[in-house]
């Protein structure tokens, strides 16, 4: 039977030497003892923390939404009132310095004022039209006269300030620093604990910083707006969250 074999395969043009060592690698293969898996190993033999960086410092530039918010009977009578309107709040915002490139159009829109009444077909009764733009004040002592030369234009609606610093790249450096070394004098007072050695870091994950809150955002009559006064600055926190994973050395 075994030579049959063998002939069968001369035919095709399968070397009977190379068979025979496909049959003995199959044999070695299927009695070869599988390794540990390494990542098993090094999962559970690691110490996993959690550390945090906080810098603080003083705030460079703010950010202003301010705009128009208008409700007409028509919608050319809304979008004209409020074209008009925030044409003077640019020209005076511009007044106090604000370069044209540090003002963008964040929202632009207009939404029909439907009456709802029970059994009857809805009826659009008129168009709220809303233009409000972001503001980048650099010099932190103009942002109350941005402010108060807006409202003075006919601004009715102030989205917030928001402070923070023109390049956050050297405090988030120094943030993940502290949230680094904050990580490993936690993995160092567990693994003593612990009684065991602290290894060399396998990971570090890290987590996201909130970014700045602006101040509450406010819309108002344009006949009620007052000048919102001085503003200030106060200080500025970045922060720096990561995980590290250590492994334990035995």
């Amino acid at each position: 039977m075994f030579s049959r074999f063998i002939q069968a395969a001369s035919v095709f043009g399968i070397s009977t030497i190379v068979l025979l060592t496909v049959i003995g690698l199959a044999s070695r293969t299927s009695t070869a003892t599988a390794a540990p898996n390494a990542a098993d190993v090094a999962t559970s033999n690691v110490i996993v923390v959690s550390g945090t960086g906080t810098v603080t410092t003083k705030p460079d530039q703010a950010t202003i939404s301010i705009g128009v918010q208008f409700t007409a009977p028509t919608l050319d009578a809304a979008t004209k009132q409020a074209s008009d309107t925030m044409t003077k709040v640019l020209d005076a915002i511009k007044a106090q310095g604000i370069d044209a490139k540090d003002i963008q159009t964040s929202n632009y829109n207009f939404n029909p004022i439907t009456n709802y009444q029970n059994g009857q077909t809805p009826q659009v009764t008129g168009y709220q039209v809303t233009n409000i733009v972001t503001v980048t004040v650099r010099n932190l002592a103009n942002v109350g006269k941005v402010l108060d030369a807006g409202v003075g234009a006919g601004a009715n609606y102030l989205g917030g300030v928001t402070f923070d610093v023109a390049d956050r790249s050297p405090y988030q450096s120094q943030a993940r620093t502290q949230a680094v070394q904050n990580a490993t004098q936690i993995a160092q007072t567990l693994a003593q604990a612990a009684g065991v050695k602290l290894g060399p870091v396998i990971s570090i994950t890290e987590g996201i910083s909130a970014p700045p809150v602006p101040l509450p955002a406010k819309t108002f009559l344009a006949s009620d707006a007052v000048a919102p006064g001085p503003v200030e600055s106060g200080s500025l926190q970045i922060t720096s969250y990561v995980e590290v994973r250590f492994q334990i050395s035995q």
